[in-house]
């Protein structure tokens, strides 16, 4: 098969579930509660990502603990993701460090 062919068939098949999506909804008119709900979701799903991997990476529990509440304070404090992922990267260094 062509490679010319294969990567735009690849890059179809990527934008195409991306981009529909986004065409129909932009349409849809929510409620007030489906769309702090719809806002919610990215969230929700990260932190469903995110977590069992915190859990079983952090080298003690206070460690475990400081990640996940540093995540959620930048989280309430509306900082971008990225706050959250070296904030906490830096804090397990910190106590990696330390002890």
């Amino acid at each position: 098969m062509n490679m010319g062919l294969l990567i735009v068939c690849l890059a179809l098949s990527t934008a195409i579930p991306r981009i529909l999506p986004a065409v129909f909804i932009s349409r849809m008119h929510f409620s007030q509660a489906a769309r702090r709900f719809l806002r919610l979701l990215p969230v929700s799903v990260m932190a469903a990502l995110i977590f069992p991997g915190v859990v079983q990476a952090a080298p003690s529990t206070a460690a475990c603990l400081l990640t996940i509440s540093l995540s959620v304070f930048c989280g309430l404090m509306n900082w971008p993701p990225i706050a959250a992922v070296l904030s906490s990267a830096g804090a397990i260094c910190l106590l990696l460090i330390l002890t």
